[in-house]
């Protein structure tokens, strides 16, 4: 049976909570937010948008 990737990161995501339990997650994923807002920070780009900008660089990263 084929997976694409997006169902492939799905069993993924599922295995790692099976194996290592819901705080195990909670607890990486409060390490990656903590670390995203540590290295970027969100600038306004137009009245709808932001761009995730490095905070030491100031290279735009994403514009969402």
């Amino acid at each position: 049976m084929k997976h694409n990737h997006k169902s492939a990161g799905s069993i993924g995501g599922r295995v790692t909570v099976e194996r290592h339990g819901r705080e195990h997650m909670r607890a990486i994923g409060k390490r990656g937010a903590k670390t995203t807002w540590t290295r970027y920070t969100l600038k306004p780009v137009n009245q709808s948008q932001y761009a995730l900008v490095d905070r030491v660089t100031h290279e735009i990263k994403a514009i969402f």
